[in-house]
């Protein structure tokens, strides 16, 4: 097996959901479960989605899965102290005395500066954008060129 770098060591996908994002998710299965199983019977059943695992989304009409409960911390407060920045300056995570930086990770939701692009400047995250950013252009690009081989 090959080393394996900060960043791939540091995945946020790769920790376990908390109990109550679980117990959202299984709402959510449940709602699902009970619509297909009334799709044979043509009669919907006496559920409200909004009571297992959905709210509801006014601006755009539709409905939003609840991912976890309002007022509930996204991790327990041992695993945000390992995944997170607490840089707090006038210019945060823009000195090795960031933990991200130092680790050469890009800031996340989780840390104090939020990955807020207006305030967040991690290098490591800039240079991602930057990235991201030309590839969408490039795939634009590609996109107008088979529109006008038309």
């Amino acid at each position: 097996m090959g080393r394996k770098s900060a960043a791939s060591v540091h995945q946020l996908k790769t920790l376990p959901p908390t109990s109550e994002a679980f117990v959202e998710n299984v709402k959510r299965a449940h709602f699902q479960a009970c619509i297909w199983r009334s799709a044979l019977t043509g009669e919907a059943p006496d559920m409200d989605p909004l009571e297992n695992g959905w709210v509801s989304d006014d601006n755009f009409g539709v409905l939003m899965p609840v991912t976890l409960p309002p007022q509930t911390e996204i991790a327990p407060a041992a695993v945000m102290k390992l995944i997170q920045c607490g840089c707090s300056s006038e210019t945060p995570c823009s000195t090795e005395r960031c933990g991200c930086v130092a680790g050469q990770m890009s800031c996340s939701a989780f840390c104090r500066c939020r990955a807020e692009i207006r305030t967040c400047r991690n290098r490591w995250a800039l240079l991602k954008q930057r990235i991201e950013d030309a590839n969408d252009s490039d795939e634009d690009e590609s996109i107008d060129e088979d529109d006008s081989d038309d």
